[in-house]
């Protein structure tokens, strides 16, 4: 159930897009984003010129998902409407054929998980990741969940490249499969209510 592909996108709202937690995305949503992965990307330190182009990013990233998504225009997608936006937009699709504003997003989202900048995700960045935005009380069930998810070409390489975080993470939303390794791609799952 929690690796479910309807609880997996109902997830990556709750967890990855919905930062003020109010059940919906907004446009608040993204202008959080923006001020979150300004800070991220500079380690804490706030630069004004980083955050005006992280605000019209953010910014263009939600009217393409209100585009996409918010099907009764009324400047909110639910859950459902989000849902209803993978399943047209984007299920059985590999990345390069999603729409820019998945794309967009994605590619922001591994550049906040990269936090050493050498492009690509370790144990140790996955590690942070999992732990900003669930309790656990083991190290254990991480480092379990980012085995299940590399490959032994991830684990040469030393760790998960763009080209293939893209590659899960268009998996994840978009592939049925609960089996497929990239149900791994945000840690152990927890069935969102």
């Amino acid at each position: 159930m929690a690796y479910s592909w309807d609880n997996r996108v109902k997830y990556v709202v709750r967890y990855m897009y919905d930062i003020d937690n109010n059940g919906f995305l907004d446009k608040n949503d993204f202008e959080c984003l923006a001020l979150r992965n300004t800070l991220i990307e500079g380690r804490g330190e706030f630069n004004d010129a980083a955050y005006a182009n992280n605000q019209k990013v953010m910014s263009n990233l939600w009217n393409e998902i209100a585009e996409l998504a918010d099907f009764n225009k009324d400047g909110e997608v639910t859950v459902e409407e989000f849902k209803q936006a993978v399943q047209k937009n984007c299920s059985g699709k590999p990345f390069n054929d999603f729409p820019g504003a998945f794309k967009n997003f994605i590619a922001n989202q591994f550049k906040s998980i990269d936090v050493n900048g050498d492009g690509l995700v370790g144990v140790d960045e996955y590690r942070l990741d999992c732990i900003s935005r669930a309790a656990f009380s083991s190290i254990k069930d991480i480092d379990d969940a980012y085995s299940k998810l590399t490959t032994d070409d991830d684990k040469k390489a030393g760790g998960i490249s763009l080209a293939r975080y893209q590659e899960l993470y268009a998996q994840f939303i978009s592939n049925p499969d609960e089996s497929c390794n990239a149900v791994y791609l945000f840690g152990p799952l927890k069935v969102v209510e």
